[in-house]
């Protein structure tokens, strides 16, 4: 749980880093785009911290749209509402002037 550890403490890149070591030995396998979902969130989260619209938008919707076939969670962690939050920033940057996000943290089931 490193990745959701570092993620919940806004160190997004790192945690990035921890799930695509996690993915690249399972590129292909069951749990493939639930760590591709993990990475694009993470990246999305780091794009919106730098200002960067379009990065943050486009990495949120590809990250949700991975994460989708494992909902309601998976491996422990509750994906719904990771899920449920980039939506709803993917749709508030998309407008006009720049949306103060309080930026999702990830839920650990026990």
């Amino acid at each position: 749980m490193r990745g959701v550890e570092l993620f919940n403490s806004g160190r997004y890149w790192e945690a990035h880093e921890v799930w695509e070591e996690e993915w690249t030995p399972d590129r292909k396998g069951p749990d493939s785009g639930f760590y591709k979902g993990l990475i694009q969130v993470a990246a999305g989260c780091l794009h919106y911290t730098r200002r960067n619209r379009r990065g943050a938008v486009n990495k949120w919707r590809s990250g949700a749209g991975y994460l989708r076939p494992y909902l309601p969670a998976h491996h422990g962690i509750s994906l719904s509402p990771l899920v449920e939050a980039v939506d709803s920033f993917a749709a508030a940057t998309s407008g006009h002037g720049w949306p103060e996000l309080a930026m999702p943290r990830i839920e650990v089931q026990e």
